[in-house]
């Protein structure tokens, strides 16, 4: 599950914005998502289709896109990136692998803008043939697919590659292996991620995602703990609700009768309604939080986005062991990793003391902080770019 968007310094205003108000368009995106996931794979093409031309979710952000020429006119040796965006600051995907590096960017004097931002996630891409024209003619030094795939969008990279225009790919999720193949770069969120690049490992960089979680806010464990329960804290999608079952199953252990799961989703059957603005303090006011993943491939290749926004807000918590994870923090200092569900109820036990869970929650948390943080992340993004075009800066 996305988590909490902050201000974003040096963002662009919208353009080519849906022909929605933005109640109506969250209302009808609601309901998109929730018909889609009953659709098979023809009628989801169809509605996505459809669901586009209603909303101008892919329109081409003409403004920003004419900010950013001014500015090139002006400043002709600076990089000059563009973002085609998956999904407006309600994706995470979003938020982390393009959003926070683009306001890094801007920050540090990059001619970067963001060429797309549907309100719709994972919208197809629908460029007219002007905008394609318009973006191709623009010759930016990059042009960025964030999880943005699909046939339109493997035509959009090879023509803006014919152009000149250099081209990445980045994606926190197993996806992705048609345009992974017309760009110039793939970036994966993990090293699992790269293996979208198929044989192609050469042309592939891991950056992880950047940190999600509001510079500064942590739990505060100073105030007196909110009686003898102990909240454990789930957050994610609503189709992944099923992976909480070892936690569940650990629960009924009669040493953890004072425990309680508490879940922040979308749908019934949650304990809060997600929402951008309110998850992080949701998750503060809760005492351990849990990171239960599945066994295929698409759960082992997971980046450690949800583990480094939990522990920047200074949780303690027990997580699947997943390579992305087990090189983040360390089992028995930072986290515990578990795998059974006996494993997931010794290690909920172990944190049943408000001094184990401040200490556990708290180690580690600065190295996470340095290491992903915002400027961290950026950094790298931006010693790719100047890779790819050299003489650019």
């Amino acid at each position: 599950m996305e988590t909490m968007a902050v201000r974003l310094a040096g963002s662009d205003a919208d353009a080519g914005r849906s022909t929605f108000g933005g109640a109506a368009a969250r209302v009808a995106g609601a309901a998109y998502r929730r018909t889609r996931r009953l659709l098979p794979g023809a009628g989801r093409r169809a509605l996505d289709g459809a669901f586009t031309a209603l909303t101008g979710a892919s329109s081409l952000r003409y403004l920003d896109l004419s900010r950013g020429l001014r500015r090139r006119r002006s400043a002709p040796d600076r990089l000059f990136v563009g973002w085609l965006l998956h999904a407006d600051e309600d994706g995470g995907g979003a938020r982390v692998h393009a959003l926070y590096p683009h306001a890094y960017l801007r920050r540090v004097g990059i001619n970067s803008v963001i060429l797309r931002k549907p309100r719709v996630h994972y919208a197809p891409l629908a460029f007219g043939a002007d905008e394609v024209a318009r973006l191709v003619a623009a010759r930016l030094d990059v042009v960025v697919f964030q999880g943005v795939h699909g046939a339109p969008a493997v035509a959009l990279a090879r023509a803006l590659r014919a152009a000149g225009t250099r081209t990445v790919f980045v994606t926190g999720d197993l996806l992705g292996s048609d345009i992974a193949q017309a760009v110039d770069r793939v970036v994966g969120a993990s090293d699992g991620l790269t293996a979208v690049a198929g044989q192609d490992r050469d042309r592939t960089s891991v950056i992880e995602s950047a940190l999600d979680a509001p510079p500064g806010l942590a739990k505060d464990y100073t105030r007196a703990a909110h009686g003898k329960r102990v909240r454990v804290v789930w957050v994610g999608y609503p189709e992944n609700l099923p992976l909480l079952a070892p936690v569940r199953e650990a629960l009924t252990d009669p040493r953890l009768a004072h425990y309680e799961l508490v879940t922040i989703s979308r749908g019934p059957g949650v304990t809060y309604q997600w929402h951008r603005r309110r998850v992080h303090h949701q998750l503060m006011e809760c005492d351990i939080a849990v990171l239960p993943v599945g066994e295929s491939d698409w759960y082992r290749a997971k980046p450690n986005t949800r583990m480094t926004m939990l522990k920047a807000l200074g949780l303690p918590m027990v997580a699947s062991p997943i390579e992305a994870y087990e090189r983040t923090l360390t089992h028995g200092l930072g986290c515990y990793f578990a795998r059974t569900p006996a494993e997931w109820a010794d290690a909920l036990y172990a944190l049943a003391e408000p001094d184990a869970r401040r200490i556990m929650g708290l180690a580690e948390r600065e190295i996470v902080l340095a290491r992903y943080g915002h400027e961290a992340v950026g950094a790298k993004w931006h010693a790719l770019f100047r890779s790819l075009v050299p003489g650019r800066h």
